[in-house]
């Protein structure tokens, strides 16, 4: 295919035309970084408060799905507050598939999932919003037996989660198409697209092998990768950004994109 009808295809996906495709990826930033020798994953869990146990990695459900609570840190987001109302989570069910639920907020008292099978979370964002227009604290779901385990967040100010990690639907396919990363404070840092797929295979025990690697230090060295289009990862694999930076206070964003294809499409 020549690089005019690969745009052209990419374009009839965007637009809903192909079916069983879809245009797919994550996105997701960290300011104050530390140096931790296994690497900070590039979401905001350290601006929490309290701080998780699992703010430098991201954890990663039982597969057996869980059952889970979403809270703010502000009381204004909540059903007759200014800010956050209601918030759709994309999950992962206990076998492999994508749902869709509906929460209805209550500002700084948890409220739970009205499912309890959560194997991942693979998105959150606003379904409705006050005054505001968007969250007054930021908004976080974690295990409701473990608050130290957030897997996910939308940041104060904003209105869908920037969390920089995705599981791939069962039935389902992702190639990736591009991915990028910067660093804005002119602070050496190393980032790493991970996933726990290795040659068109889903490993078991999710470990997390390099797919694509850059070294920053500031702006001027932000980075596309581009042309990305023959790793293919298969359902149930887990991709992630994770950085490691060299000094303290380094500031890393970085996101990834592709093609969602439902199998035999």
């Amino acid at each position: 295919m020549s690089v005019m009808g690969a745009k052209n295809l990419l374009l009839e996906i965007s637009q809903g035309k192909v079916p069983g495709s879809r245009l797919w990826g994550a996105s997701g930033e960290r300011e104050s970084m530390a140096i931790v020798a296994s690497g900070s994953d590039l979401w905001r869990g350290n601006e929490l408060t309290p701080v998780p146990s699992s703010h430098t990695k991201l954890p990663i459900p039982d597969s057996a799905g869980e059952q889970m609570s979403i809270v703010s840190e502000h009381a204004n987001d909540s059903l007759l507050g200014v800010g956050v109302r209601k918030v759709e989570v994309g999950y992962i069910d206990a076998d492999g598939f994508e749902q869709l639920t509906e929460v209805e907020l209550n500002g700084t008292t948890p409220v739970d999932l009205s499912v309890a099978d959560v194997r991942f979370v693979n998105r959150m964002h606003t379904s409705d919003v006050g005054a505001n227009g968007a969250a007054v604290g930021h908004i976080k779901i974690w295990k409701k037996s473990d608050h130290g385990l957030v897997y996910s967040m939308i940041a104060a100010e904003s209105n869908i989660s920037s969390t920089p990690t995705i599981m791939v639907p069962k039935n389902h396919y992702f190639t990736l198409l591009s991915w990028h990363a910067e660093e804005a404070q002119s602070r050496r840092c190393l980032v790493r697209l991970l996933a726990t797929a290795i040659h068109y295979e889903a490993t078991a025990k999710n470990i997390f092998y390099n797919r694509g690697s850059v070294y920053l230090k500031g702006n001027t060295q932000a980075i596309s990768g581009e042309g990305l289009g023959m790793f293919c990862f298969p359902e149930l694999s887990i991709l992630k950004m994770t950085a490691w930076a060299d000094a303290v206070g380094a500031e890393s964003s970085a996101a990834f994109w592709g093609v969602l294809t439902v199998k035999g499409k």
